[in-house]
């Protein structure tokens, strides 16, 4: 006959009882798309390289110069657009850094992503909305758009840059 426990001694071990903490999990973008990380590589290819390449191409098309026939305004237009395709240059070269720093898991990299997209939601309509004001009837949307786009674009930078340092991407595998 089988050997009977003493009830003085758990059925279970205890460590079985004891409930472990799960690793932190990876959040997904908008709930539901992909992983941050995913998020902010292609937000730096098409917005900060195909995005800001194509303004660079208009800015040197001239196609703002339709807009006005006044030659101050155009004039002022010409300005303000040659700034602004500026942040756009600077734009492509921190989308390259920004890309890099996702790859390789490089927090500081990642966050720069940020700052700069809150930078140039500033620029962009100090530099455009003084001039387009008078003659453009949407000019408030210069105003508007760069603090929508610059939130949608913020968010999975900073999310990333805190699963980084927090340490959920520090294994780089797509198990999860």
């Amino acid at each position: 006959m089988a050997e009977r426990q003493p009830l003085h001694q758990p059925l279970l071990p205890v460590s079985a009882l004891v409930h472990e903490e799960s690793p932190p999990k990876k959040h997904l973008c908008c709930f539901c798309c992909c992983y941050m990380r995913e998020t902010v590589l292609w937000i730096q290819f098409f917005f900060g390289i195909v995005w800001a390449t194509a303004w660079l191409i208009s800015y040197s098309l001239g196609y703002y110069k339709q807009w006005a026939s006044d030659p101050q305004i155009i004039a002022d237009l010409t300005l303000a657009y040659w700034k602004v395709s500026i942040v756009n240059g600077v734009g492509i070269g921190v989308a390259l850094v920004v890309i890099f720093g996702a790859i390789y898991y490089k927090p500081a990299l990642v966050f720069l992503g940020a700052i700069y997209t809150i930078i140039e939601a500033i620029l962009t309509p100090i530099y455009i909305y003084p001039v387009v004001k008078d003659f453009y009837t949407s000019s408030w949307m210069y105003i508007v758009w760069p603090i929508i786009y610059g939130m949608l674009i913020v968010y999975p930078h900073v999310v990333f840059t805190y699963e980084l340092k927090t340490g959920v991407w520090e294994n780089p595998n797509f198990s999860e």
